[in-house]
């Protein structure tokens, strides 16, 4: 049956009234796709059962055909929303941001919507938010948790079947639950060898107290590099926000022998530790040098410019989503980069 509605025949006098094209069915896209009605079902709706080649051919068709999906009616079907959520640890460090435009991104070709709740590092808040997603209904979660992601269970437990993404955790809750984050074991690597070549010999690494710790991997590695190079690993923690960063950089900084560099799990955390160090009158690069992680756009805008981890924090958030929507499985590592810059120098000769 043709898909034009031909208009009435224009009148002498009267202007032509083009025809009108009826709105894009489900039938419609699989026809264009050459499929079943059920695999374009699947395919549009994210579920399992569709190779990303075939998906990707009827997700065109339907661009092409401007298929816009009856979002209430399939609603009223389901009982679910055409929203995926995200919870993160900390919406402040812009790292996060960059996450979620990653997933906006992708979410908008699909006429879905992200909705992103900020934990703060706290788990109950992220037990709150994850009850709050549950009533809602939400497709699927993706979440950077707070320590070792035992609260996220609890989301498995209240809307099994849904699925979830772990972002920026080193914890394995299963084949089904993948894990999407920055290579952090060759983060840790490019950095501690970076300032080994400096001729650094005692190197402080901060990281989150171990109830809220969720990048076990880094820390283990650390500990490694440290007996490999017959070095003491300082291990400065601290709760990851503002003062708290402050505070346990200088206690570290006092002590003695006291680390001549440090290397930080983000670059919103190293600018915590540029604020101790001039809080201590040390000079950075001079006195301490200092790795970041992350690359954000403010850390070369930084006196002396931060040396740091670059990753693509966009490509996270669409990976994430990526999974979430059923387009790809398993785990992501997303590549990571060394950016020298400033805040590394070779130590100064001790007396």
């Amino acid at each position: 049956m043709d898909d034009d509605i031909s208009a009435p025949a224009a009148q002498p006098g009267e202007t032509a009234v083009p025809a009108l094209r009826r709105r894009a069915t489900l039938k419609t896209v699989a026809h264009a796709a050459g499929v079943s009605p059920a695999l374009a079902s699947f395919a549009l709706n994210g579920k399992p059962g569709v190779s990303p080649e075939k998906r990707e051919e009827i997700l065109r068709a339907a661009r092409e055909l401007g298929y816009q999906p009856d979002t209430l009616a399939r609603e009223l079907r389901t009982g679910k929303t055409a929203v995926h959520g995200l919870i993160v640890r900390n919406i402040a460090n812009p790292y996060f941001n960059d996450v979620l435009a990653g997933m906006q991104e992708a979410a908008f070709e699909h006429d879905i919507t992200v909705l992103a709740m900020d934990s703060e590092y706290s788990e109950d808040r992220e037990r709150r938010h994850i009850r709050h997603l549950a009533a809602r209904r939400v497709n699927s979660l993706a979440i950077a948790p707070v320590g070792s992601a035992h609260v996220v269970q609890e989301w498995l437990t209240l809307r099994p079947g849904a699925r979830t993404v772990l972002i920026n955790s080193s914890t394995h809750l299963g084949p089904g639950i993948p894990r999407v984050s920055p290579d952090g074991g060759r983060a840790v690597t490019m950095a501690f060898e970076h300032l080994r070549a400096l001729g650094h010999q005692r190197i402080g690494f901060l990281t989150a107290p171990e109830a809220l710790r969720s990048d076990e991997d880094r820390l283990t590695r650390f500990v490694e590099l440290c007996r490999e190079a017959r070095a003491e690993p300082v291990v400065i923690s601290a709760e990851l926000q503002g003062a708290a960063i402050t505070t346990a950089i200088v206690s570290a900084l006092r002590s003695r022998p006291a680390p001549t560099a440090i290397i930080t799990n983000s670059d919103f955390a190293a600018h915590y530790v540029y604020m101790a160090a001039h809080e201590l009158e040390l000079r950075i690069g001079d006195d301490l040098s200092i790795v970041g992680h992350d690359d954000l756009p403010t850390s070369q805008l930084l006196n002396p410019s931060l040396t740091t981890i670059a990753v693509d924090r966009r490509r996270l958030g669409r990976e994430a989503f990526r999974r979430l929507f059923g387009a790809a499985d398993g785990d992501y590592h997303g590549g990571v980069s060394l950016v020298a810059r400033d805040s590394t120098r070779p130590p100064r000769p001790q007396p």
